[in-house]
């Protein structure tokens, strides 16, 4: 539940890095997971939640530390970390593996606009999903050991203009993570894409090297983009964001039959637990920026 993700205490987060941490594969009894987000951030908590129930349920057989904010690797490299066995385990938002896998630009086509949350999550672990697991699977040499945690709605941000309408998108230069939907769709509103990672948008906003950006309604909170100039949110009833879960082949092999089936087994459980926080997440940041005058 949502006030489980809030409460959970992250140790992991804190911890030392080891030296060399970032050069040797993994081994079996311990998963080394790097989410480029904060501490509080619900994609951080997803993954400390895991790596606590992962732990508890192998009776300690089997250890995991997570190192935030970016620690080890950006979300913008860390897939590839991922892939070379440096790093066990992490959630990527799905336009970073979009320029793998192209066919995961479909989750951001106008023809899901609409289309809830909960309804897109039923699509993606279904047959969709399976599709597109086995694809980036094979393209990554990763494994995708469950269901993909929902980042959220995707809103624009504006550092000038109110966008209560599309027109006012019309030469707009927009912060984009990413993916060939998310481009397409800025370009048919008017506007300019530009791929930047979410590490360089604030930055960027405060210098006015972009008018405006893609991003969940947390990660403004998170960032306090608002102490960058963002004024105003437009929601098109669009993109909705999702984290794909890739694990290092390396550290899934070293895993047995049982031990891959509890992986599963909880990491679905965490996700479904993550997705129904989500909801309450949205409703509480749109409430605090409210707060800030956006």
């Amino acid at each position: 539940m949502f006030t489980t993700f809030r409460k959970l205490v992250t140790a992991g987060s804190t911890a030392t890095i080891i030296s060399g941490l970032a050069t040797h594969a993994q081994a079996a009894d311990e998963l080394v997971i790097s989410p480029a987000t904060p501490p509080q951030h619900i994609q951080t908590l997803t993954m400390t939640s895991f790596a606590e129930a992962f732990m508890e349920r192998s009776g300690g057989a089997l250890t995991a530390k997570v190192f935030d904010s970016s620690q080890l690797y950006n979300a913008r490299d860390v897939g590839k970390a991922v892939a070379r066995g440096d790093v066990g385990m992490d959630t990527v938002p799905s336009p970073y593996l979009s320029r793998v896998e192209a066919n995961i630009n479909v989750l951001d086509l106008p023809v899901l606009k609409g289309m809830t949350a909960d309804q897109r999550s039923a699509m993606l672990d279904g047959e969709v999903g399976d599709i597109l697991n086995e694809k980036l699977g094979a393209k990554m040499g990763v494994v995708v050991p469950g269901n993909w945690p929902v980042l959220g709605r995707v809103y624009y941000w504006s550092t000038s203009k109110p966008l209560t309408n599309f027109d006012e998108f019309v030469g707009m230069q927009i912060r984009i993570p990413g993916g060939a939907g998310p481009a397409a769709v800025v370009e048919g509103m008017g506007g300019i894409p530009v791929v930047m990672p979410g590490s360089d948008m604030p930055l960027a906003l405060q210098q006015g090297t972009v008018d405006g950006t893609m991003a969940s309604i947390e990660s403004v909170v998170q960032q306090k983009l608002t102490d960058v100039g963002v004024q105003y949110g437009f929601w098109d009833q669009g993109i909705v964001g999702f984290l794909i879960p890739i694990v290092s082949q390396t550290y899934w092999d070293s895993l047995t039959a049982d031990e891959k089936a509890l992986f599963t087994e909880v990491w679905n459980e965490v996700v479904a637990e993550q997705r129904e926080a989500n909801e309450a997440v949205d409703t509480e940041m749109r409430a605090t920026l409210a707060g800030w005058g956006v």
